[in-house]
């Protein structure tokens, strides 16, 4: 006798619905009888560490069957949903919670026809009370919502028996209104082969402009999500460190002078993540407070958002989380390819690689499948921040402020934004042209190395900005930008005030 699995070629990556067919063949079966067949939607089941949930798997046959099994701490239960007695689904409850730290092996479920000989085994496993990692995707806002429901429709796909295995996926998103939310978790469902969406909380008032309830927000999925580390995701409207006061100036001051057109996008521009939802913005400092505040943290932090690879921004971030990937330019409008990243959320043997091989999948996206979403455009610029090396940084910083300058035209210096207020300059490039003494030069560019490591930086030919409706070449990327060199009003004058001005001057 032997097994034959004819979906053999079937990935595990693949999460649409499936079932695994399995022929049984023994020289018992005549050439007139068909041969045993089962069809089953997973050979692993994962229950979850408490006793309340259950799993399910679909079986078909093409005659009658039985199901026992072998272990403890769960029950078996079967259901026909048809008049044959060959198809229906075994559903295990956990009878017991799983307060060890390791995923636990709970037995075998054994489907099998009448000769006890051949049968198909389903493995039982439960999952640890406490997650090996979650990581919540925070979405805030309305205005891209179309292409927040497309990144959850990835994530979806991406979602199977591995990832994100013994970790956990929430996303926090606003479908209804700007002023509700909904806190949803994404669990592999072995029934379809599948994803399945288990709201967790829905908060009948909630406002992404005020820090108490950004607060809560995070607060819940630790609590409804417990785990030995947590990463976050923000994908929506950036502008780096920029006050909201400013970055959404009051209409009689757009009215006229050199900053009327630096929010607004240019005719005829494609969507990017950088113009968002007005009235609804927390600024940098407001996240850095809630973020520090949280009795756990957040070991890393992926800006899916426009201009946060910014000094400025990541400085006033740098006691609240470990490691960024962000970019210094605008992100398109469809955002992180999710269904590549999802494993690298997950994998912590190395956190640092792994999240190189996030900002990795993103270049290669937008530099070799950019075209496989319409409106799309090749523009792709992200780096790492290794956040304990921006207080060295800084001391470097303040030496180049204060080395002899050397004059340079500001058309020479590589800038992240269209329009004629450039407002976001490469940092790198700055520091080579201002900077009159090669030896600070030297030692600025070799902390920055550890700051921003080079190998983690990524980029396109050219980045498309919404602010000129084109493509703007690359000539000089160190992945990470400073308005320092801006004059217009009042970014000049509200760039004084940052603290990483204040830690430099």
């Amino acid at each position: 006798m032997k097994y034959l699995f004819r979906a053999a070629a079937v990935r595990r990556s693949l999460v649409a619905p499936l079932l695994l067919t399995v022929v049984l063949l023994s020289d018992a079966c005549s050439k007139e009888e068909p041969q045993p067949r089962f069809e089953v939607s997973s050979t692993e089941i994962f229950l979850s560490s408490d006793a309340s949930g259950e799993e399910s798997i679909t079986v078909r046959a093409n005659r009658p069957w039985e199901v026992t099994y072998t272990g403890e701490n769960f029950t078996v239960t079967k259901t026909l949903t048809d008049g044959t007695a060959s198809e229906g689904c075994v559903t295990v409850t956990p009878t017991q919670a799983n307060d060890e730290p390791n995923r636990r092996r709970l037995g075998s479920i054994l489907l099998h026809f009448d000769n006890d000989r051949q049968q198909i085994e389903v493995a039982v496993y439960q999952r640890p009370a406490t997650a090996t990692r979650t990581v919540l995707l925070y979405m805030p806002g309305q205005s891209l919502l179309k292409y927040y429901k497309e990144n959850i429709a990835r994530l979806r796909s991406a979602v199977n028996t591995d990832n994100p295995g013994d970790g956990r996926m929430l996303i926090c998103y606003q479908p209804e209104s700007h002023y509700t939310a909904v806190l949803e978790e994404l669990r592999y469902d072995s029934s379809t082969g599948s994803c399945k969406t288990i709201t967790l909380k829905h908060y009948d008032t909630f406002d992404t402009g005020k820090p108490e309830d950004v607060a809560r927000l995070f607060a819940d999925a630790a609590e409804e999500a417990p785990a030995e580390r947590y990463g976050l995701i923000i994908g929506c409207h950036g502008k780096a460190w920029i006050p909201a006061s400013s970055g959404a100036l009051p209409r009689s001051r757009r009215a006229g002078g050199a900053a009327a057109d630096v929010w607004t996008p240019a005719a005829g521009a494609k969507p990017t993540r950088s113009f968002g939802d007005t009235g609804h913005e927390l600024d940098i400092t407001e996240l850095a407070s809630v973020l520090e505040a949280l009795p756990f943290r957040f070991d890393y932090l992926i800006f899916d958002d426009c201009f946060m690879s910014s000094i400025e921004t990541l400085y006033d971030l740098r006691h609240a989380i470990d490691y960024v990937v962000a970019s210094p330019c605008e992100i398109m409008a469809a955002g992180f390819p999710y269904d590549r990243i999802l494993p690298h959320l997950f994998d912590d043997e190395e956190l640092r690689p792994q999240l190189g091989e996030i900002c990795r999948e993103f270049w290669n996206f937008y530099q070799n499948d950019w075209n496989t979403i319409s409106g799309n455009e090749q523009s792709g610029c992200i780096s790492l921040t290794v956040m304990s090396e921006l207080e060295a940084l800084a001391s470097e910083m303040r030496r180049v402020v204060e080395a002899p300058k050397t004059d340079f035209e500001l058309s020479e210096l590589q800038y992240y934004k269209g329009g004629s207020t450039k407002l976001f300059y490469d940092l790198g490039h700055y520091v080579q042209l201002s900077c009159g003494d090669q030896g600070t030069i030297d030692t600025f560019e070799a902390q920055l190395e550890r700051a921003v490591p080079s190998e983690y930086r990524f980029h396109t030919p050219s980045y498309y900005s919404a602010y000129n409706n084109l493509l703007n070449p690359i000539t000089c990327y160190t992945g990470i930008t400073t308005s320092e060199p801006e004059t217009t009003e009042p970014y000049a004058s509200d760039f004084r005030h940052t603290s990483w001005y204040l830690a430099t001057h």
